[in-house]
């Protein structure tokens, strides 16, 4: 039978569209929420928008060069990969190589260019559990209705390691993000409720462990019970964001620099999605959300379409990757959840981020587009 595999298909075009759309969008959103700041500090009002646009360029060319590459050859290079990002986290603990900022490690410098290891974390997790787990669904010898109780002693500290890595750079939000995702990828497998539950239960601890004995966050929980009383100290960004959120009401003040962003610190990070807010209104932030959520549920159900369990569970971890990074930080930013330094996926400011999640969407539609064509 011919093969097929280069024909454009249809859906992969609609996914392929709503995500250059989403990037498109945020350098927009990017260039009203940072061309002040960017003024004041760097006399040049471009500058966060040419590092953004510089980033959306090489992610968008990783995007269609995964596109390209058969999604077998991910399946090999699971272990690699993993291994590296790994690496990667330690490297930042190394003088003279990681960066530190903000009181957290969590930056690699060479060159004049700043990554973020974490990031490609996600991914590498992601491979390395659909590794795993459509290997052990192959399995012949492997029951139907169990996995072993080493497979799953391996599964807890493959997530284990990364997430600890991560947490002590400082960066607990992430490292919560990853393990929610894993978690969630879990039960598209065979892998034990009981033993799911038995880890959440110990996430769940280990969590509110180092809250209680780290008083920053600690001063964080507080705040977010109560941003009001702490306005002026540890409240102040979800404040401003309130406030972002109010001034908008319905249909917003249309994209541009107004007073209130001012107090926004974060606005052109994490708590973007409060200028779209100030600028476009509730209505923009639904249309905004409903954006993500439409490329989310689309896509999986598309995934659970496919034969191959390892391109089932790649599609689908790196959807839920998206979709819980964009429900944390939508959270954080409404004050429904206390801050935790997530941005919001493909229109945050963040280059590393940006090119890992467009390469990610790239494996997405490689995925899709291979078995639809088959």
């Amino acid at each position: 039978m011919k093969n097929q595999s280069n024909q454009i298909n249809p859906t992969n075009l609609f996914l392929f569209g709503l995500i250059i759309a989403l990037v498109a969008f945020g350098l927009n959103v990017l260039l009203a929420s940072s061309s002040f700041m960017a003024r004041e500090q760097f006399s040049d009002p471009y500058f966060f928008l040419k590092k953004q646009a510089f980033a959306a360029f090489i992610g968008f060319l990783g995007m269609l060069a995964m596109t390209q590459i058969d999604p077998n050859r991910y399946r090999h290079l699971a272990w690699p990969i993993f291994a590296v990002a790994v690496f990667a986290l330690m490297l930042v603990f190394v003088p003279g190589i990681g960066r530190r900022a903000g009181g957290a490690n969590r930056w690699i410098a060479f060159g004049g260019i700043s990554v973020q290891p974490s990031d490609f974390a996600k991914i590498a997790l992601v491979l390395v559990l659909a590794r795993i787990y459509s290997q052990t669904n192959a399995d012949e010898k492997q029951s139907a209705q169990r996995v072993d109780l080493r497979l799953s002693l391996m599964t807890l500290f493959i997530i284990a390691v990364p997430a600890f890595l991560i947490a002590i750079e400082q960066d607990l939000g992430t490292a919560i993000h990853l393990v929610l995702t894993a978690s969630a990828l879990l039960f598209f497998t065979r892998y034990p409720l009981t033993m799911q539950l038995m880890a959440l239960a110990a996430s769940v601890a280990a969590v509110t462990y180092i809250i209680l004995k780290t008083p920053f966050r600690l001063t964080r929980i507080k705040a977010f019970l109560d941003p009001w009383e702490s306005r002026y100290d540890a409240g102040f960004q979800l404040v401003a964001s309130m406030k972002a959120f109010l001034a908008g009401g319905l249909t917003g003040k249309g994209l541009g620099e107004e007073l209130v962003r001012h107090h926004l610190q974060e606005r052109h990070t994490d708590f973007i999605l409060a200028i779209v807010a100030e600028d476009l209104g509730a209505l923009g932030v639904i249309v905004l959300i409903a954006a993500y959520f439409t490329i989310a549920s689309y896509g999986l159900v598309l995934a659970s379409r496919l034969r191959d369990d390892f391109m089932r569970l790649l599609a689908t971890g790196i959807l839920l990757c998206l979709i819980i990074q964009v429900i944390i930080n939508c959270a954080v930013t409404m004050g429904l959840l206390p801050t935790k330094g997530i941005n919001l996926p493909l229109l945050s400011n963040g280059g590393t981020s940006l090119v890992v999640y467009l390469v990610m969407c790239g494996m997405l539609l490689s995925a899709l587009r291979r078995e639809q064509a088959t």
